[in-house]
């Protein structure tokens, strides 16, 4: 049986690993403390920060110089990858009480909600395979990160090889105030690049995780919700009528403040997977197409790339759709009660519980996309469309 800190085990570990504080820990009262406790998120901004910059910095730098337009797609990817990072680092620091109000009243419902076996059934059904699909995602997506960075050594040594030569390369492209790839300043910045890959790609696990992870403990709770309405027993009299009553008026509550953790979901979220969307959409489109003109080491890393980015989109629109669908499905639990041998005023309360469970929660990316499988199919569709446009223009 898990208890609710399992839950947010692997989550936290991630938290760790980005220098950031539990999901569940409220910021210190003091500034000086809040500096302390945060200092290697703090760390992993600025690094984050710097990349951005140093990235658009050389973007600019290419444009000046009339560079190919395979070099300019080379770097926008890393660009708008770079800037997701930081928007997401950014939310998590403003957000943080936020989101330690939530993870608390979700623990409070988790208490009062998971009472019998058929409860913890339905808690293991659904958690079990939300905690290990966000583990293995964020196992192989710093994976697939570490191996963008690493890439560059196999080429190096694979050129060596061939030609007994050495060509310094790096992972992706930044501006420098010196020259990186000369003497030993070359060993320590390439180490440096590692530890921003691995920050820039534990930083989105993280974000999206804990997304995943409270999306299904609101899943998890419709669920039960829809078991208790399903299960609730007839009355054969006056005591039993005013005992079905007390058990609906929770049940409604309990509606209720689901719908109220919904929406502090969308107020953490909203933005940043509208930013999220439209970026990837882009970012989608130009990786594939440099996957087609690409060869080598390098259609491998966009290869990598963009498996990343799917998995991520994939995830955060599956579980946007799990939301929708378990809150819909208290309605017709609700119908399905024996609520025609009920009070009035029982009648009343499963009416009320039905009319609002028709129109399904729907997890909004700003309010210009619903969460869900369709937008990621619409994602998809979109960049499909501007990767044949992109190709027509280049190759015409």
């Amino acid at each position: 049986m898990y208890v609710f800190e399992d839950t947010l085990s692997s989550l936290n570990l991630m938290f760790f690993a980005s220098g950031i504080p539990p999901c569940n820990e409220f910021y210190p009262e003091t500034i000086r403390m809040i500096f302390k406790e945060n200092k290697f998120f703090l760390i992993a901004f600025s690094l984050l920060f710097y990349t951005q910059l140093g990235e658009i910095v050389y973007l600019a730098q290419m444009v000046q110089r009339e560079c190919s337009f395979l070099e300019l797609t080379f770097q926008a990817p890393c660009v708008g990858y770079c800037s997701i990072g930081l928007l997401k680092m950014v939310v998590i620091a403003v957000k943080r009480n936020v989101i330690a109000e939530l993870v608390q009243n979700l623990r409070d419902v988790w208490d009062q909600s998971i009472i019998t076996v058929e409860h913890r059934e339905i808690c293991k059904n659904v958690m079990k395979p939300a905690i290990f699909i966000t583990s293995l995602t964020a196992v192989v997506n710093v994976i697939m990160g570490i191996s963008f960075t690493i890439l560059p050594i196999a080429e190096m040594i694979y050129h060596y090889a061939l030609t007994g030569g050495w060509v310094r390369q790096l992972p992706f492209l930044i501006c420098w105030p010196f020259d990186p790839l000369s003497g030993n300043k070359y060993f320590l910045v390439y180490q440096l690049y590692i530890v921003i890959g691995f920050s820039g790609i534990i930083i989105h696990m993280a974000f999206d995780c804990l997304f995943c992870i409270l999306t299904a403990h609101i899943c998890m709770n419709f669920r039960i919700l829809e078991h208790d309405f399903e299960n609730i027993k007839s009355a054969s009299d006056i005591n039993e009528t005013s005992e079905s009553i007390t058990k609906c008026l929770i049940h409604v509550e309990k509606h209720q403040r689901l719908h109220k953790y919904k929406e502090a979901v969308d107020g953490i979220f909203s933005f940043t997977l509208c930013y999220n969307f439209f970026v990837s959409s882009i970012i989608i489109c130009i990786q594939g197409f440099m996957i087609t003109a690409a060869s080598g080491y390098t259609l491998i890393k966009f290869a990598l790339f963009l498996a990343s980015f799917l998995v991520e989109l994939f995830l955060l629109c599956f579980y946007g759709q799990d939301v929708s669908e378990s809150s819909s499905q208290v309605a017709q639990a609700a119908y399905n009660c024996s609520w025609y041998n009920e009070s009035k005023m029982f009648r009343q309360l499963i009416l009320q519980i039905i009319m609002k469970a028709q129109r399904p929660l729907v997890l909004m990316a700003w309010k210009f996309w619903p969460v869900n499988i369709m937008t990621f199919s619409s994602i998809l569709s979109a960049s499909w469309s501007y990767f044949t446009l992109l190709r027509t223009v280049y190759y015409k």
